[in-house]
């Protein structure tokens, strides 16, 4: 929910979701940005599958296009802005080949994800991407390592006010990095206020046309 809120682009043509899993944050985008044509890209068939159905049965169904295979097949063009929710671990410690699949991943793999990423994004394109907060040394050397830049940062906090994940906006550009907390949670457990107010317009029962 927070990686569709916060990734941003003055006014994107072409997004990708790479990694769509069921395809939530490619509708999240379909609705934020009336103009733009979704690409969803995700390995695991069930999930490709599901993907689709949520995709044809939502009122974005012409401006989205799911594909069901691997982020490094090639394309015929590049994106202005790309959202990922990658597999971050970099352990072999997963409950299921699936959840291996959707979670886990070697550095190599990571690496290779982040220069497909890299090259599929326009030149003045932004790349948002959501990992755990004791990934971030990791994630960032590897970021680096590929020629992306750190634009903004958005640390989310659970209610002891804990880094739990991170949401990075990586750019082609060198700039001055931006960083900002937010809580996602009160004392008690609740949802902030803060929180609910950023992502109102997606708790609809039926989404905005």
């Amino acid at each position: 929910m927070m990686l569709g809120t916060l990734a941003q682009h003055e006014s994107p043509k072409r997004i990708l979701d790479a990694g769509a899993g069921c395809g939530v944050l490619g509708l999240m985008m379909a609705q934020r940005y009336p103009n733009a044509q979704i690409t969803c890209i995700e390995v695991d068939e069930k999930a490709a599958d599901e993907c689709y159905k949520n995709v044809e049965s939502s009122p974005f169904r012409e401006r989205i296009k799911v594909i069901q295979g691997d982020l490094l097949a090639p394309f015929t063009s590049e994106f202005d802005l790309i959202v990922s929710n990658p597999p971050y671990y970099f352990t072999d410690n997963s409950s299921s080949k699936r959840n291996n699949t959707q979670k886990h991943s070697t550095t190599e793999e990571f690496s290779a994800w982040i220069r497909a990423c890299y090259a599929l994004l326009a030149p003045f394109g932004t790349y948002c991407m959501i990992y755990p907060h004791n990934q971030e040394h990791a994630i960032g050397a590897l970021a680096s390592a590929n020629k992306f830049h750190e634009q903004t940062r958005h640390v989310l906090l659970n209610q002891h006010e804990q880094g739990v994940r991170i949401i990075s906006a990586y750019t082609k550009q060198v700039s001055q990095r931006i960083e900002t907390n937010f809580s996602l949670r009160n004392q008690d457990g609740t949802y902030s206020d803060s929180y609910i107010e950023l992502t109102k317009e997606f708790h609809a029962k039926t989404p905005l046309r």
